[in-house]
Parts: structure tokens; sequence; C-alpha cells
């Protein structure tokens, strides 16, 4: 009998030690970015063993980065499950309810990971983020101080802990934790690009200039870095943003646009949604409309209702991918707006465009453009950012990277372009830096 059981305890111990080696090596391809090769093998192991809670919790974590997060929440929590007190399970359980923009789940399991081990600075750093998500950021400022208390080389936090002072409008430490960032990761991009913005941000022109120097001897040919740099004066007048500005600007933004604009109260569409109601009266579904710069679709639930055919179109591929999730519009397509409306001679009833002809200064060939683009007697509905009448040329690189104009300017070029100005109205668009962004909203219509 003792021999039996000598015997079996023998071969629980080889399949043990068979199914450490099978971890070790699919941890190793892991390692390497043999992310489906690591996937895989994970599997097999679970097939000998379905409980294995590091299996489990790896393959969790590969098929996050495979870019299935339920599967992963599934695998992970599985492992928690399984093993309590698994610290870095709870963390990347974290991680992957964060990237599911379930927050407060994310939150939770951070949480778990503190308690069981208070001194992990990348949860204290992962549940700053979550809390700033959640627009909690006096906890958030916190959570990136004990990371920092803990790991005070810690850039990201420094970072990250810099984008909350400035939030919650401590400026000074706001610039000292970029400036500190920035010491310890002086190749980080982000970190040049925000601190720059918070200086542009208080009008501190020349210092912001002095930032996206140091940030173009990094990416030497990042067009936004060009664009930021001649904003704050540092080179020949730019009469418009360039498409790479553009387009690289609001790809990076696209996920959390609306957000964002949101938490702004932000109010353009809405304007142009009762602008429109009151130039065209009852909506009857009968018009071919373009919404130029559609950006995530924000302005669909306005136009549709007036559209035959609603056509979007944006320079910003991330920005169509989400437009398309509304399921609004007949047709999306990428384009730069000029050559667009250029390319389709009266081929709408009405042309809509928000926050879209702020990154252009000189208005006349747009403008132009769209007088062609529209039908006899069809309709131009757009806003800007005001700027002074007394600016010259009629409009102004501000150091946030967007053109504002003056009313007359914008008059002339209607004008100038055959529209005839059916209203105009100053409107708050939006808060930005606590402040209001006065705009202007303009209807015109096409000579017959």
């Amino acid at each position: 009998m003792n021999s039996r059981k000598q015997k079996l305890s023998s071969k629980n111990a080889a399949a043990a030690s068979q199914l450490q080696q099978g971890l070790k090596a699919a941890m190793s391809k892991h390692q390497q970015g043999q992310i489906q090769a690591a996937a895989d093998h994970y599997r097999v192991l679970l097939q000998f063993a379905p409980d294995m809670p590091d299996a489990l919790h790896y393959l969790g974590v590969a098929e996050h980065q495979l870019g299935h997060p339920q599967e992963a929440v599934r695998m992970i929590r599985r492992a928690v499950e399984l093993v309590p007190a698994y610290v870095d399970a709870h963390n990347n359980l974290g991680n992957v309810y964060k990237e599911l923009g379930q927050f407060e789940a994310a939150e939770a399991s951070y949480r778990a990971a503190l308690d069981l081990r208070p001194e992990f600075v990348m949860a204290h750093s992962n549940l700053g983020v979550v809390l700033a998500k959640l627009k909690r950021h006096e906890e958030a400022r916190a959570s990136y101080q004990k990371a920092i208390d803990l790991k005070p080389d810690f850039a990201d936090a420094w970072h990250n802990l810099g984008n909350m002072l400035s939030k919650c409008g401590r400026l000074e430490e706001a610039l000292t934790a970029f400036r500190r960032a920035i010491e310890l990761a002086p190749y980080t991009p982000s970190a040049y690009e925000d601190l720059g913005n918070a200086l542009a941000a208080s009008q501190r022109a020349n210092e912001a200039l002095a930032v996206y120097r140091q940030w173009q001897t990094i990416e030497p040919d990042n067009p936004v870095i060009e664009h930021l740099i001649a904003a704050c004066g540092g080179e020949a007048r730019h009469t418009r943003a360039s498409d790479g500005y553009v387009q690289d600007v609001f790809d990076r933004f696209s996920e959390s646009f609306d957000t964002v604009l949101a938490g702004l109260g932000y109010r353009a569409p809405a304007y142009a949604g009762e602008l429109i109601a009151e130039l065209l009266g009852q909506p009857r579904a009968e018009l071919q409309v373009l919404d130029a710069g559609c950006g995530t679709g924000l302005c669909a639930p306005y136009l549709k209702p007036y559209a035959r055919h609603l056509l979007g179109m944006d320079l910003s591929q991330g920005m169509l991918d989400k437009a398309a999730q509304r399921q609004a519009y007949d047709h999306l397509e990428q384009a730069e707006l000029s050559a667009y409306l250029a390319e389709h001679p009266a081929a709408f009833d009405l042309i809509v465009s928000t926050d879209t002809l702020i990154y252009f200064g000189v208005l006349q060939q747009v403008l132009e453009a769209a007088a062609a683009a529209l039908r006899p007697s069809g309709h131009l509905v757009f806003t800007l950012e005001a700027g002074e009448d007394d600016c010259e040329p009629g409009y102004r690189l501000q150091l946030h990277g967007r053109y504002s104009h003056s009313e007359s300017y914008v008059r002339r070029m209607l004008e100038d372009a055959g529209l005839s100005i059916k209203a105009t109205r100053r409107v708050t668009l939006r808060t930005e830096s606590h402040q209001p962004v006065v705009g202007l909203l303009f209807a015109a219509q096409r000579v017959a």
C-alpha cells in the first residue's frame, strides 16, 4: 500500500513539474512578444489543469493584449476566485476593466490589490487613472502622490500628477510635476506636450514655445509641434492647420472626444440644430445633407430628420470610426474639407460644419467651395470661435492651436463667396480652463 502511495505521489510530482515547466515556456514566449503562441500554450496547460491560477491569469493578460477583453475578464476573474490573495491578478483585472470603460469595477480591483499589498506602486498609479476618469480629481491626485512617495523616480506618476494638479487649478504645482517627469524620462513626447499646453493655457507663450522646441528635438517631423510653435509666434503666420496636425490630434482624441466635450458643456451641435429648425421648419427627410467635419457624429441627431441622404466627412479616420457606430449616416468619407467641397458642385441642400472651420485662418477658399457645393437656395450653417473685431487680417491663431475670427471678416468672406447671411449669433460653445469659449454661429444661403 505504501509503495502504491509513493508511486502516485511521484506521478503527481512529475505532472506538477511538467506543468510548471510548461508554464515557464509559455511565459517565456509571452515575454518575447509572441502573444498568440503564448495564449495557445496556456490553453494547452489548462486542458490538463483547468484550475491552474497562473495559467488562467496569464491567458487573461494575453487575451487582453490580443483584443479580447471579455475573455480576459473571464479568465482573470477565475484566477482571483481560486486565489483571492492573488495581487497581480487583481491589478491586471483592473487594467482590463479600465480599458473596457468599467471604471467602478476597475477601482474595486485596484483597491483589492492595495488591500493585499499597500505599497504596490503601480496599483496606486492605476487607481489614480480610473479616479481621474471618474472625475474624482483630488482623489486621483492623492493616488499619484502616494505612488511618487513610494517611488520618487516614477516618471509616469509625476506626469499624471501634473495633469491632475492642472485640472484642480494648481498650475504652478502642475508645472513642477511636468518638469520632474521630463527630467526622469526626457524622451517622453506627451510630457512636453502637456507642459507646453499648460503654459499656453496660462498665456505664457514664450515659455510654451521653449518647451515645444525642446519637444521638436525629439520628434522633428511631428506636425502637431510645428502648429503649436506657430501658435506661440515662433514661425511665420500659418493660414490654416495642416492636414497632418488635424489627423494626429483627432485620431488620438477620438476615443475620449464625446466624454471630454460633455464635461465641457459642449453646445455647438445643439445651437446648429436649433438654428436649422428655425430656417427650415418642419423636417421632411428630403434634403441632401453634408455634415462637414462630422467628428464622432454629434450633429447627426439634429440633421437626420431633414435628410434624404446624410453624408459625413472628416479628415480623421478615428473620428469616422466612432461616427459609424452611431449608425445615423448613409455614407461616411475621409477627406480634406476644401477639396471635398470643390469636388462636389451643387450636391447639397444643407451643409453644416460645427467647430471645424476653427482650424482655418483664411476662410475665402473653403467658403467659396461651400457655396459652389450648395444647390440653389441651399443653406450653410457653421460655428467659429469669436475674435476681436480689430484683429488683422480678421483671424488669429490662438495659443491653444485654434483660430478665432472677427465677425466682420466672416461677413465679408460670406458675401464675397456669393452667400446671403441669414442669421448671426454669439453663443457659448463650451467651457475651457474654467472660462467660457465664445463662438459665432452663422447661417447663410446660396444666392439662387
